[in-house]
């Protein structure tokens, strides 16, 4: 059997004139940390976009644990194991952190979400399950206070425990750095290393931080204007001359 977790095989999304996608095809082994690279407009997101099914792809197909999901919503791909975080954290600032992920786990079990006392055989289940998310993104000491209040490095965190609030298998984080101080990026990659690690997750990431995407992946894929420029290891995509002259930089590749 193969452990291609997700595959998207020649893919394509177009707006209008618009070439944002353009037959890209990617493999996601199970267990890895994966990640894509590309300068700005380079259709990462879009790609994201596609993967998770909040866009279908104009050509192509896109395959999640053998199943075609080319034209599956992104709620119905949440419901078979793909978590997914957003560029801009998309969390509610003005709730706490705990109300948040009491909001996942409510999604994550088909249940209409409620502030008021659960029904008693609910509420340890949900209870044990937020303290394990709070623990695992080290935010126990702030489960009470409105994510609004917390750096944005917490509030990173927060987004990811609610993606793993689905059980998912496949974690989709789009760049999950931006933003943030190097002492936040460092408490954002030890999440991810224990997603892959403790978990035994499976995760792919888009980002710009070469040194983050240098140290946690294990297989990098480099867009340029929509189209695949090169896949590879970390040590093959460093060496590669024509992404170095399209997108790292000696300079970049020196420092790391």
């Amino acid at each position: 059997m193969s452990d291609i977790i997700l595959q998207a095989k020649n893919v394509s999304k177009h707006f209008g004139g618009v070439r944002a996608v353009e037959d890209v095809t990617l493999g996601v082994h199970a267990g890895s940390i994966q990640a894509i690279i590309g300068p700005n407009g380079a259709g990462k997101s879009t790609l994201f976009n596609t993967l998770s099914g909040f866009y279908y792809p104009d050509n192509g197909s896109v395959r999640f644990k053998g199943t075609d999901v080319t034209r599956t919503p992104a709620y119905r791909r949440i419901t078979m194991g793909l978590g997914r975080t957003f560029q801009t954290s998309s969390v509610f600032p003005n709730l706490t952190v705990v109300e948040n992920l009491m909001i996942g786990l409510h999604s994550g079990a088909k249940m209409a979400f409620r502030f008021g006392p659960l029904p008693k055989s609910q509420r340890r289940v949900m209870h044990d399950k937020v303290e394990r998310l709070l623990n695992f993104v080290n935010l126990t000491a702030s489960a009470h206070r409105p994510v609004a209040e917390l750096a944005h490095g917490s509030q990173r965190l927060c987004e990811i425990a609610m993606s793993l609030s689905t059980d998912p298998s496949l974690v989709l984080l789009d760049e999950p750095m931006a933003g943030l101080a190097t002492a936040e990026t460092e408490r954002v990659m030890d999440v991810i290393r224990k997603l892959h690690n403790e978990l035994a997750l499976t995760v792919l990431f888009v980002e710009h931080n070469m040194r983050v995407v240098l140290t946690l992946a294990s297989r990098i894929m480099v867009l340029d204007r929509g189209r695949v420029l090169a896949q590879g290891t970390p040590a093959e995509i460093s060496r590669n001359s024509s992404v170095i002259e399209a997108y790292i930089g000696k300079q970049v590749i020196e420092n790391v």
